[in-house]
């Protein structure tokens, strides 16, 4: 099955992505000494990547593996700018993206890298017969990818206007012409630009990257293969206990991993952030179907009036987040505005039991709602990925009882989730479907809450709201920073109908110890990562 998501449910992208642009936070984490020569670098990741071909994995795992050894036209600072990698210049509009590669970028296998290779990364991902998941999330499927090797450019055009396509293609990483020729060849070995390769693959154990002494094509001022304190090696180990991450970090084991949980308060009180990213980890789409209860606007607003959004923002977040502003809050932040808040219903009890009574759902003997003698039992998808996603789901069902509204719990893990509402009639079966997604830019995530249902598309609820959907048309006519004002316009509308519901975001924390980070942006940069005394 072809799973259509980039990130689609948070912790999956702690990421998706993640192809995901990486977390914020440059400077040192707990050493600001004298670099260490030729050492080695300990990080520790919470399961295997997998297949290590990234335009055809969207693991969250795989963004903390492949940036060693793969690099992008552009990268994104801390104030979510655009500057150039293998990209000396770009140029964007609505319909078009031009790449001007830089000249004397030598590949792993020792060719050159050329605008036609980075042409045929787009152009791989496009190939159907490669059932590429970025095909429509990350590169527009009505592009169109040409190249002019005499002036090194590489032109994308789409039809339909994109708001977003430089931080969409931009960030993807680049594999050399040998890799797209044998894409075999590199799912457990690399063929990139970076400044890493990797030496030794143990699946499920770990993974080993070494130095490219003669690396120095990085963007100027950033390190070299012979600047000082750049590891000579770094050990990637699965380590998925995150009490046994925690230890080793405080030990001195390890010099960088994430942890959350019961944890993650006793590393903070002795290791800084290396840097940190936002997540939403809490949000869920009413079904549309024709048949559910919920494609009534009126039922939806009332059911979300029904519910103490904050409470349930605390339960999920175990009282270290906060309430979701709107759908893309993953760095680098493009657009940073508050449409969810201000726009959900807010919580009205009274209110939520006048809708229902006049949409025909009444309340029997019993305090139980019902409608032609069908009761009102929302069957409500979820996964169990995150411990507190549980009693959040159970707290829901808690408050919508108050109103007369039962519940029937389908929670599972999070692949059996995935592939149930990637299947067909995903929105026939669920009434409710818990939908946590995380990528930079709001359009691609517009897919999960609008257009085509599975298997055609990821709109996984059956959303239709006409109003939002021709605000993004009007949105998408602008680029980048210049359509947030439009975008969040068009969030607005959908929020007002309760068509989907974030609520709650929590801080992905990565703990560093002896190192330090001079570009930011976490594993998107990770050649500005040193070793320090």
């Amino acid at each position: 099955m072809k799973k259509r998501l980039l990130a689609a449910v948070a912790g999956l992208c702690a990421l998706t992505l993640t192809a995901c642009g990486g977390g914020g936070g440059s400077g040192a984490s707990n050493g600001e000494g004298d670099p260490v020569i030729d050492g080695t670098l300990k990080v520790a990741v919470n399961e295997d990547p997998g297949n290590l071909f990234r335009h055809v994995n969207t693991s969250a795992t795989l963004s903390y593996v492949y940036p060693w050894a793969y690099e992008s036209p552009v990268y994104f600072d801390d104030d979510g700018e655009p500057q150039g990698w293998l990209a000396e210049k770009w140029e964007e509009t609505p319909t078009s993206l031009s790449f001007t590669i830089r000249e004397g970028i030598t590949c792993e296998d020792g060719s050159q890298l050329t605008a036609e290779t980075v042409a045929n990364n787009y152009r791989w991902i496009l190939d159907p017969k490669n059932s590429s998941s970025f095909k429509g999330l990350v590169v527009p499927a009505d592009a169109t990818v040409k190249e002019d090797e005499d002036a090194r450019t590489v032109t994308v055009t789409t039809k339909s206007p994109n708001s977003f396509l430089l931080p969409q293609m931009g960030i993807q990483p680049i594999y050399c012409q040998s890799a797209l020729d044998d894409p075999k060849s590199v799912e457990t070995a690399t063929n990139g630009t970076g400044m890493y390769s990797l030496k030794q693959a143990v699946p499920g154990d770990h993974y080993t990257f070494e130095r490219r002494d003669d690396y120095n094509w990085g963007p100027e001022g950033t390190p070299t293969g012979k600047t000082p304190g750049v590891p000579k090696e770094v050990e990637i180990s699965i380590v998925d206990n995150p009490s046994t991450r925690a230890n080793q970090l405080m030990s001195g084991e390890l010099n960088i991993a994430a942890v959350q949980g019961p944890d993650e308060e006793r590393v903070a009180s002795t290791l800084q952030p290396f840097y940190q990213d936002d997540l939403i980890t809490g949000g869920f789409a009413y079904s549309q179907a024709k048949s559910a209860p919920t494609a009534d606007e009126n039922v939806r607003i009332a059911l979300t009036e029904a519910l103490d959004l904050d409470a349930l923002m605390q339960v999920q977040t175990a009282g270290q987040g906060k309430r979701a502003e709107r759908l893309a809050v993953l760095k680098p932040t493009i657009c940073t505005y508050d449409a969810a808040t201000t726009n959900l219903p807010k919580s009205d009890i009274a209110d939520a039991e006048s809708r229902l009574d006049a949409a025909g759902w009444k309340k029997g003997s019993d305090g139980k709602r019902s409608k032609d003698g069908k009761p009102l039992t929302l069957d409500f998808g979820w996964y169990t990925r995150w411990p507190e996603t549980s009693s959040t789901a159970e707290l829901m069902a808690e408050q919508w009882s108050k109103i007369g509204v039962g519940v029937k719990h389908h929670g599972t893990d999070a692949g059996a989730f995935l592939e149930k509402i990637n299947s067909p009639g995903a929105a026939e079966d669920f009434d409710v479907i818990w939908l946590a997604s995380n990528y930079s830019v709001p359009n691609v995530l517009a897919t999960f809450v609008s257009g085509q249902a599975p298997p055609k598309g990821s709109n996984y609820a059956g959303i239709s709201n006409p109003q939002f959907d021709e605000e993004v048309k009007e949105a998408s006519k602008l680029s980048g920073k210049e359509a947030c004002g439009s975008w969040e316009k068009a969030e607005a509308s959908m929020y007002q109908s309760a068509d989907y519901v974030p609520f709650a975001v929590r801080p992905d924390i990565t703990f560093g110890q002896g190192v330090k980070n001079s570009l930011g942006q976490g594993w998107t940069n990770v050649n500005g990562i040193t070793l320090v005394e």
